[in-house]
């Protein structure tokens, strides 16, 4: 039986922020965009889902219809010890659920006219003409169902499991991040008042234990910037519940990987460009990715629609981002591994120049940079 091809000027294959962000400027732009994901019942997400300032004016629109609560200020602790309020004169983070906050930015890509089809999943992807920026190549999608999908360029914006890259590049050499998450319902919490945005450093090897609250539930999540070094765990997890909540009565527990290697690894091959976590642009500090995932997709975008080499156009838009990547995660290395020395720093006064800087969406590369020079 023959099979029909379906055309774009760009693919885009996964339809979270970074590929919805991607879309977006795409078809704002007048060209032709064809999302791919699978179902939505089957692509979960899992995800703290607190966006930072910083994230949220990268977006093209607001995302208040999402936001459950708005962060001020964030309790912090050393394994439950020497606890302090940090405080800034305006929020930090605002709290989404990951599933309401995907669908309200694909809803942003297709009210902008981006098609979206829905696939079980990818066999293969072929690319002829790889070094053409007339638009004569193509690169072809075959799905695991047998639909075919070409354009001119593909976005892979696919997720830390990225089948395209995969495919394509094999898996990412070196150790990732690795975080693990549950939902307390609200009617749960019966010993303990409603928590604010926590982070408990050390309550995990090589990390922290995380509160996120979201008006129904609490996100409860233990994050390590080394999985390979650092075990995560259920039960770790369930622990780290009962010690902040009094309950370890979670649903949804789900562990997951967080790419934080993208100043190292490759963001194209041939028409194809990786985006977001397929190209592990997630901070190592605290695991951030939505950032990344935002900015690489639009700037993916950008290159696309912009003259000469897309990919090394692609390659210098998110030149600033991977050294900042690069950066951060040395820090993260030197300040997991030096706790409590780190955070009794942030409790003398290094937060107030911090949580300033995130309030006006610095990353934390320009947050430090301006307290050193004191401007």
């Amino acid at each position: 039986m023959r099979v029909s091809t379906t055309e774009a000027e760009v693919l885009v294959v996964g339809a979270g922020p970074a590929g919805a962000a991607a879309a977006l400027d795409l078809a704002r732009a007048g060209v032709s965009v064809l999302m791919l994901d699978r179902p939505a019942q089957a692509r979960a997400k899992p995800c703290a889902g607190g966006v930072t300032i910083k994230a949220a004016q990268r977006l093209r629109f607001a995302i208040a219809p999402v936001v459950r609560e708005s962060v001020s200020a964030i309790t912090m602790s050393h394994r439950g010890r020497w606890v302090d309020r940090f405080e800034a004169a305006a929020p930090v983070c605002l709290m989404t659920h990951r599933p309401e906050l995907d669908a309200f930015c694909l809803t942003q890509a297709r009210q902008a006219g981006a098609a979206l089809e829905h696939i079980p999943g990818i066999a293969r992807v072929t690319q002829d003409g790889l070094h053409t920026a007339d638009g004569a190549g193509r690169v072809t999608l075959i799905a695991s169902d047998g639909q075919a999908f070409r354009g001119r360029w593909l976005i892979a914006a696919d997720g830390a499991h990225s089948p395209v890259r995969r495919l394509l590049l094999g898996q990412p050499d070196g150790a990732t991040a690795m975080a693990i998450e549950g939902l307390l319902p609200r009617e749960a919490l019966t010993d303990v008042a409603w928590p604010g945005m926590r982070f408990d450093y050390a309550s995990q090897a090589g990390g922290y234990g995380w509160l996120f609250p979201k008006g129904d539930h609490v996100n409860v999540g233990l994050y390590t910037h080394c999985g390979a070094t650092h075990g995560i765990s259920r039960e770790r997890l369930l622990a780290y519940s009962r010690a902040r909540l009094g309950s370890d009565a979670l649903e949804a527990v789900k562990g997951y990987p967080i790419p934080v290697r993208g100043d190292q690894q490759p963001l194209s091959a041939g028409r194809v460009l990786f985006a977001g976590d397929a190209a592990g642009l997630a901070e190592a500090l605290l695991g951030e990715g939505i950032y990344g995932a935002v900015f690489s997709g639009q700037m993916a975008a950008a290159a696309i629609l912009g003259a000469g080499d897309v990919a090394a156009s692609y390659q210098r838009n998110l030149q600033s981002w991977r050294r900042e990547l690069a950066v951060v995660r040395r820090l993260a290395r030197v300040y997991y591994r030096l706790l409590p020395v780190p955070y009794a720093l942030l409790r003398m006064g290094l937060h107030k120049p911090l949580m300033t800087g995130f309030a006006e969406g610095l990353t934390l590369v320009q947050s430090k940079r301006r307290w050193l020079t004191r401007q």
